[in-house]
């Protein structure tokens, strides 16, 4: 993306929604997408793993990642995920939601790591929701569908357990 006073290609400014003009240092609000990715006019390294296609770099809550101009789908680190679904849980959660059902053929499908060739983990998310994500524990990477990041910010986490504790004290 240009910038619209000088010309000149604008940078992300981490942990900003915004992008900033090296030479000019004006300031540019990009329109997101429903998920709240800004798509940036730069290829990513990695590609699509559902539809093989290259990647477009993007930014997603401050961070650069990997985003499908053609399916949607989102790539960022297993760390980058936690911060996001935690962030926007603490806003858009709704602690009555009801959980759809999974349909089984999502788990048959198979995507391999754009990193590292391999198959992925297709697994629901852990956290609370009901979506099925991809992840290579190897390249801590997760590959998020179109949708699938807006259904599980609207779950609150699962509550940590709660840890027994035995008095060993002396009646």
């Amino acid at each position: 993306m240009n910038c619209p006073n000088c010309g000149a290609a604008l940078q992300a400014v981490p942990n900003r929604s915004h992008l900033r003009c090296p030479y000019c240092e004006s300031l540019h609000f990009p329109a997101g997408t429903a998920e709240g990715v800004i798509p940036l006019d730069e290829d990513h390294p990695l590609g699509c793993p559902c539809c093989e296609q290259k990647l477009s770099s993007a930014m997603l809550d401050g961070e650069k990642v990997g985003y499908c101009t053609k399916c949607r789908g989102i790539l960022l680190s297993s760390d980058h995920f936690a911060k996001v679904v935690a962030r926007r849980r603490e806003s858009k959660a709704r602690p009555h939601r009801r959980v759809e059902p999974i349909d089984p053929a999502e788990f048959r499908r198979i995507t391999r790591c754009p990193q590292c060739g391999r198959r992925t983990d297709t697994h629901t998310y852990g956290g609370g929701g009901n979506a099925v994500i991809d992840s290579c524990h190897r390249c801590r990477l997760v590959w998020l569908d179109a949708g699938e990041l807006t259904v599980l910010e609207q779950f609150p986490a699962r509550p940590a357990p709660v840890p027994l504790t035995v008095d060993m004290t002396d009646s």
